[in-house]
């Protein structure tokens, strides 16, 4: 369980003395290729439905919600859902996959939830929904992390129930596209392209929002891809350049040093100690 007081995220706009407590229960990641039914369950805690890929369909209640990727949803204590996945009317997207995460919450303070709320585009929980349910399929002890990520998450749900300025908008749409496109090389000059803005915008705007430099995030995000990859798989490091972008092995192999002040082998090696 980790607990907090509201007033360390500013964007919680409630009273200084509020607290509140998240702990993560449980976490799953679901691949479907026939269609499938989820059987009606009485919940007892919170469930957060994402989904990556192809549609479900989600009964709350008597409500009916047609999810398709993207689409994130949460869903009240003592309210009784089910679903179905039909990867069959999700032609070309070679099946249905989606993320199911319990979880408790002493105060829910971040907005306004009654029975369930659904959110589009909500893209940039995937990474964080990703980094959870792979490390609780293999450790089950990282109960600080496991909060970590899933808060990481809920404050995505939260910036899309409140509505947001053209800055804010422009500032996620930016955040997206990295998360989508970080595995090939991009610089800030080119997503200045990409949106029409001037570069120094967009970093401003990028900047107030997430509290980086556009070129941080990209390499923030760069390093964690690379890192994962060394540690949880057996690609050799010159796959591993290539995969985030580098077709010159040496540029990957210096980019990784400078940041990480060790080369990928020396990472990969010391991780498996």
């Amino acid at each position: 369980m980790i607990k907090f007081e509201s007033s360390v995220y500013s964007s919680i706009s409630v009273k200084k003395e509020t607290l509140f407590a998240v702990d993560f229960l449980s976490a799953s990641r679901f691949c479907i290729r026939e269609k499938t039914s989820v059987h009606q369950t009485f919940l007892n805690d919170y469930l957060m439905i994402y989904i990556a890929a192809g549609r479900f369909t989600l009964f709350i209640d008597g409500d009916r919600e047609e999810l398709t990727a993207g689409n994130l949803a949460i869903i009240s204590p003592f309210t009784s859902y089910k679903g179905i996945v039909d990867p069959a009317s999700s032609a070309g997207m070679g099946g249905s996959e989606f993320y199911l995460v319990e979880f408790n919450c002493s105060n829910f303070v971040f907005f306004p939830l009654r029975k369930y709320i659904v959110l589009s585009g909500a893209n940039a929980a995937e990474s964080a929904l990703d980094e959870l349910c792979s490390r609780y399929e293999r450790y089950k002890s990282d109960a600080y992390i496991f909060d970590v990520l899933l808060l990481e998450t809920i404050f995505v749900a939260e910036k899309l129930a409140k509505k947001t300025t053209p800055q804010q908008q422009l500032a996620e749409q930016v955040q997206e596209y990295i998360l989508q496109n970080s595995t090939r090389v991009m610089s800030v000059d080119e997503l200045a392209d990409k949106f029409g803005y001037n570069k120094q915008y967009l970093g401003r705007v990028f900047k107030a929002e997430y509290g980086t430099t556009l070129k941080d995030f990209i390499n923030i995000r760069k390093m964690a891809l690379a890192k994962k990859l060394l540690v949880t798989s057996d690609m050799p490091v010159a796959a591993v350049g290539q995969f985030l972008g580098w077709q010159d092995l040496n540029q990957f192999l210096k980019y990784f040093k400078y940041h990480e002040g060790v080369t990928p082998s020396q990472y990969r090696n010391s991780a498996g100690d």
